[in-house]
Parts: C-alpha cells; structure tokens; sequence
C-alpha cells in the first residue's frame, strides 16, 4: 500500500483517547478562511514532507536521510524544507509521532466497544501484527524510526499505560513494573513485526503474539489463548 494511505489526524490520540474535533472553515469573505487556507497549505506540505520521510526510512533507513535528500523525495526546495525541519532528529521525531498516530487511530476504531484491558491489549498487539502482514515497508519505516525517536516511544507508552492499568485493577494482569511491562509489550510486539517483515509468513503469527504477551503479562496459557482467539471487532466469529 502506498504510504499516502494511512495519512493521520494532526491531533494525537491513543488506544483509550480521543480524536479532537476538527474545526469548522470560515466564510469565503473572511480573513479568517485566509488564514485557514494558510494553514491548511502548511500542513499538506508538512505531510508531504512526512510521507517523503517515511519512504526514505523504509528504503533506505535512517543513515542515508539529509535535509536537502529528504527536498528531493518530496519534490520541494531545500528553504522548504528548512522552514518545517531544522535537522534529521526533527525529522525522526514528527514521523515517529505521525505513525504511532496512525497505529493508535486504527486501533481505537476497532476496540472502542471493548471494556476489558487484556481484550483491547490483545486487538492491539494483532492489529499491529496484521499491519505487518499487508504493508511490509511501512513496518520497516516504524520499525526503523522507533530506536530513534523518543517522541513516539513516549506516545506509545501512553497509549498502553491505560489498558495495562485496566487490565491489571480487572484482575488479568500481573507485574512488577509498570513501565518494564509496558517496555515489554512495545519490544515483543515490535520484534514479532519484525520476524514476519524478514522471514516471510507464520500462520497465525497475531494470535501467536498476542497470546504470548498476555502470558507473559501473568494471564493464565489457556485463557490467553482464548483471548487471542477472539475474532477481532468487525470479523466473523
């Protein structure tokens, strides 16, 4: 799939948040519409700045992106691209927050239904897994800018904290560390995106990963299993 696919909001939000409403343009005849065009031409060359990264991210990875390269993939001038980004790390930062956005949105659209913390964790960890699957280069961009990007870690680890908390006061998680059980799941989900990007199908690789995280999480195997083997919101039973 083309990257341009999974443009996100502009505003963040995790597995348990919200999207912001967008904002209503002015009248024709106002300054006001002028200033929204304005910003609205911003930020379609800031996104398609971000789309010229994540290519290059996912062809190239990290070593190979320079300001005036990242010009080129985008078809801009190198004062453009000045304009939005002051350096590579910039750069790093706004993609990885831009897909943890994407991630975090489709998963919210799936399990917004879903009360209970090892269930949404489980749609989540698949989820991810499924992206993995069908678009292969876009995973190698996450997988690439993730080491790199503190931003998206951050965002990450908000967007779990929650269902690991839910999970744990509803009596299916059980750990030591919160911040060592989120750093867990973020690593073996990211390392099992990873296994299917490099060395091809495993057949149920989704539930496979989601029923190991849950037990490592302290949910007993069997009950893991089922979990993971819930259809996720949307699919046939």
């Amino acid at each position: 799939m083309r990257f341009s696919q999974y443009h996100g909001p502009t505003q963040a939000h995790g597995w348990n948040g919200h999207m912001a409403k967008n904002t209503t343009p002015g009248t024709r005849k106002t300054p006001a519409n002028t200033l929204t065009r304005g910003h609205k031409k911003k930020a379609r060359t800031r996104q398609q700045l971000l789309d010229a990264a994540l290519r290059i991210y996912a062809r190239a990875g990290v070593g190979d992106l320079a300001l005036n390269t990242l010009a080129d993939e985008a078809g801009v001038s190198n004062g453009t691209v000045y304009n939005y980004f002051r350096s590579r790390e910039q750069v790093l930062e706004a993609v990885g927050l831009e897909l943890a956005v994407q991630l975090s949105e489709q998963i919210l659209t799936v399990s917004e239904a879903v009360d209970s913390g090892a269930e949404r964790l489980s749609i989540a960890v698949r989820t991810f897994m499924n992206k993995a699957r069908t678009d292969p280069d876009w995973t190698r961009a996450l997988i690439t800018v993730v080491r790199y990007a503190e931003g998206m870690r951050s965002a990450l680890a908000t967007y779990l904290r929650a269902d690991l908390q839910a999970g744990r006061r509803q009596g299916d998680f059980h750990y030591a560390h919160e911040e060592m059980a989120m750093s867990m799941v973020i690593s073996a989900t990211l390392g099992a995106m990873n296994l299917l990007v490099e060395d091809g199908e495993v057949e149920h690789a989704d539930r496979i990963a989601a029923e190991m995280v849950l037990q490592a999480l302290g949910v007993p195997a069997e009950e893991a299993k089922r979990i993971a083997g819930l259809p996720l919101p949307g699919e046939a039973g």
